[in-house]
C-alpha cells in the first residue's frame, strides 16, 4: 500500500510482524488492529461507562476532576462556555509500572486499582471492567512497543521506560447528542496530535465521528471502524523516539450533519493513552533536542487547558 493511499490499513496481531506494523504507521500515522483480544473487555467498559454517564449530576460530581494536573475523574467539558467541546468524560490513571512491585513480584489487580482514588460508587462493576481493560492494554502496549522498536532498531536500553515503566491514562468520552445545530466554533474535538507515545482507540460509528489527516497531502479521512478493531495512533513522543520516521497522527471529531426531523445520537469512544516513564528523556529527531517526558506532558496539558474553556471551567468551579 503506497504512502499516497488514504485508506487506513488493518493489521492482524495474530500474524503481524514489526516491519508490517511500522510500514503502516510510516505511511498513515495510524492503523487498525484486530486479533488483540479486547473485544469483550471493551464492551464491558462501554456498558458500565454509559451507566455512569446516566447517573444524576450530583453523584457524578463526587468524582469530578479537582482542576490539578493530570486530568482524571469526571469532566463535564461541555459546560465550559460558548467554545467548549461538546463532550463529557471519565478518566483514570493507575500507578506506573504495571502489575509488578519494586521487586518484580506480581501486584493483584485490585491492589493496582486501589492506586486510583476517584472511582465512582456506581455502577458497582465499573471499577473491575475498567481495570481489566487497562491491564490488557498495558500488556498490548508492551507488545506493540517491542514490535516497533525491533523494526526500527531503536536503542535496547530505551525499552524498559516504554514497557515495564510505562504510564497511561484511560478515558471514556461521551459526545452529546445534538438535536439542534451547535453554535459556530463548537466542535466535538479539535484537531490535534496526542501528547504521548501512542493511543489505542475504540469508537462507535454514530454520525459525527473521528477523522484523521492521512498521507503526505494531509487529507482528512472519515474513520470507520472494522468490526472488532481498535485504532493505533502515533503520538508526539513515539514520533520523537522514532527519530521522526513515524509521523504523529493528526485527528479530530466532527459534529454530525444536522438533518431536520432526524433524531441525533450520542457517541462514545474508549481511549488508552500510553506514555514512557515520565522521568525519561526521549531521543530527538535530527533537528531537535531531547524531550523530557514529564515536562512535555505538563506543557501540552497546560496548552490544552488554555484552549479549552470546558477544562478551565472545571478547574475554576
Amino acid at each position: 500500500m503506497s504512502a499516497a493511499d488514504p485508506t487506513i490499513p488493518v493489521i492482524d496481531l495474530a500474524t503481524a510482524t514489526g516491519d508490517e506494523l511500522v510500514e503502516a504507521l510510516v505511511a498513515h500515522s495510524c492503523t487498525f488492529l484486530v486479533g488483540h483480544g479486547a473485544v469483550d473487555r471493551i464492551s464491558r467498559v462501554l456498558e458500565t461507562s454509559q451507566a455512569f454517564f446516566e447517573l444524576p449530576r450530583d453523584e457524578k460530581d463526587r468524582v469530578r476532576w479537582d482542576g490539578d494536573l493530570p486530568w482524571q475523574g469526571f469532566q463535564p467539558v461541555h459546560e465550559g462556555g460558548p467554545q467548549a467541546m461538546l463532550l463529557e468524560r471519565f478518566e483514570i490513571n493507575l500507578a506506573p509500572g504495571g502489575r509488578t512491585d519494586a521487586h518484580g513480584d506480581p501486584v493483584p489487580l485490585d491492589e493496582w486499582a486501589g492506586t486510583f482514588d476517584q472511582w465512582p460508587d456506581r455502577p458497582a462493576d465499573l471499577r473491575a471492567a475498567w481495570v481489566d481493560l487497562y491491564a490488557h492494554h498495558h500488556e498490548l502496549a508492551t507488545r506493540l512497543t517491542h514490535l516497533i522498536a525491533g523494526s526500527l532498531d531503536l536503542p535496547v536500553e530505551d525499552l524498559p521506560a516504554w514497557t515495564s515503566g510505562q504510564h497511561a491514562n484511560m478515558v471514556c468520552n461521551h459526545y452529546l447528542a445534538q438535536d439542534e445545530p451547535p453554535e459556530p466554533g463548537r466542535v466535538r474535538q479539535r484537531p490535534h496530535t496526542d501528547i504521548g507515545g501512542f493511543t489505542l482507540l475504540w469508537a462507535d460509528d454514530s454520525p459525527g465521528g473521528l477523522e484523521a489527516r492521512i498521507g503526505p497531502g494531509g487529507t482528512w479521512v472519515p474513520v470507520s471502524f472494522p468490526p472488532g478493531a481498535i485504532l493505533l495512533q502515533v503520538g508526539d513522543l513515539l514520533h520523537r523516539w522514532s527519530r521522526g520516521r513515524i509521523p504523529a497522527n493528526d485527528h479530530r471529531v466532527v459534529n454530525p450533519e444536522h438533518v431536520p426531523g432526524r433524531v441525533s445520537s450520542d457517541r462514545y469512544s474508549i481511549v488508552y493513552f500510553q506514555y514512557p516513564d515520565r522521568s525519561t528523556w526521549v531521543a530527538p529527531d535530527e533537528d531537535a533536542e531531547a524531550m523530557h517526558t514529564e515536562g512535555h506532558l505538563i506543557d501540552r496539558m497546560a496548552e490544552s487547558d488554555l484552549q479549552d474553556a470546558g477544562v478551565l471551567a472545571a478547574r475554576l468551579s
